[in-house]
């Protein structure tokens, strides 16, 4: 047995790698997956059948693992929830994930890779943005953001709830990361 998932998955200038997430109907089951190659090349449509998810990773010190074939996989328990949370009970659900998909101890592999992130998410079916569990009244604060993008009634929480609940939400670490908050020199 083979040290790492990604031994026997060379990738070219325009391959990436997916995530094939196996279906479970117990939700605290292992997460069990495959990884594949994938070519971005046009195939003439705009989309690809795949979904993109844009998370924040979290600390590594407690890592929990995913199944990939016979390899057990390291990931951030931020990731390990998001994963359980997006697997489906009965349908396998293809995803592509930075922190899974590019192997993390090729540095090469890394840079070449992150050179394709833009295409990666652009071409992607759908992107998944990942803020964490349900926590502060978050649930709310994207319901009162829906409904005021939709010029309907507020209904809920007081004011000053829903100003601590936004700004909570707003907080969360996946609106830090780099390339999603503007950084001013």
């Amino acid at each position: 047995m083979s040290q790492s998932p990604y031994s026997s998955l060379p990738l070219g200038p325009d391959d990436i790698r997916l995530l094939r997430l196996m279906p479970h109907k117990n939700e605290k089951a292992d997460i069990k997956c495959q990884l594949f190659k994938y070519s971005l090349q046009d195939s003439g449509k705009r989309n690809h059948l795949y979904e993109a998810l844009s998370y924040a990773w979290g600390g590594s010190d407690k890592p929990l693992f995913i199944s990939i074939k016979e390899h057990k996989l390291p990931v951030t328990v931020n990731l390990h929830t998001a994963l359980s949370r997006l697997r489906d009970r009965s349908l396998t659900r293809i995803i592509w994930i930075d922190a899974v998909c590019i192997n993390q101890d090729d540095p090469k592999e890394q840079g070449d890779q992150v050179k394709l992130m833009a295409k990666i998410y652009s071409k992607a079916n759908r992107v998944i943005v990942w803020l964490g569990e349900m926590a502060d009244n978050s649930d709310q604060a994207l319901e009162e953001i829906r409904v005021a993008a939709q010029k309907e009634s507020p209904n809920s929480l007081n004011d000053k709830t829903l100003k601590q609940a936004i700004l909570a939400l707003l907080q969360r670490p996946w609106f830090r990361r780099i390339w999603v908050s503007e950084q001013t020199p």
